[in-house]
């Protein structure tokens, strides 16, 4: 071998070395299918029918602390946060929640006008009951990009509308009691019951 090419081949490899992204605190990441199978788990699906015509579907996933941490650590993942920005996004969910409980929830009706719960005049309106309370969510359809939903829940499709619920309460207080939300309109109503149970 040529003694020219050992400082090429150094350098090449002491190159290569310095282009590895840093480490994040993320080391913990689920698997996609682990993932997938963990926000299923928490997530209640229904479907509503007038006669054989159907009128509506809904899945409801609960986002306490722990799915949210979780995924938080795939978001890390995927976004190659360090250390630092994942400890941020953590202290800002634990914030929130400490004052808000919070659902996703994916919507599909096949009437378009009937899609409309982020609207003031919206014919929906919907529940949250847990240790003899009843409080009304407020309903923000999400900003987010399709491909940014779909790879937290893995059931959406681009039929349907993403949104988020939120109930002025702690988040805890549903993690340690069971609860359930009721989405309801003239068009018919649905319940979902957490936690959900196999």
């Amino acid at each position: 071998m040529r003694l020219w090419c050992l400082p090429l081949i150094f350098f090449v490899l002491l190159s290569s070395c310095a282009h590895q992204p840093a480490p994040t605190s993320s080391s913990a990441v689920a698997s996609e299918e682990d993932y997938n199978a963990f926000i299923v788990h928490n997530t209640v699906k229904t479907n509503h029918y007038s006669g054989f015509h159907q009128t509506f579907q809904a899945d409801m996933t609960i986002l306490s602390n722990e799915v949210q941490s979780t995924q938080l650590k795939q978001r890390a993942a995927y976004l190659q946060w360090d250390s630092k920005q994942l400890q941020t996004e953590r202290d800002k969910m634990l914030q929130e929640n400490s004052a808000y409980a919070k659902f996703f929830l994916r919507f599909y009706s096949p009437v378009r006008d009937y899609d409309d719960l982020h609207k003031g005049k919206s014919i929906w309106r919907i529940y949250l009951e847990v240790s003899g309370r009843r409080l009304e969510g407020k309903v923000k359809k999400m900003p987010d990009k399709f491909v940014d939903i779909k790879t937290l829940y893995p059931f959406f499709d681009h039929f349907s509308t993403a949104y988020e619920v939120t109930f002025s309460l702690p988040m805890v207080t549903l993690e340690s009691k069971p609860c359930k939300v009721t989405l309801t309109s003239s068009l018919g109503s649905s319940e979902f019951a957490f936690p959900v149970q196999d």
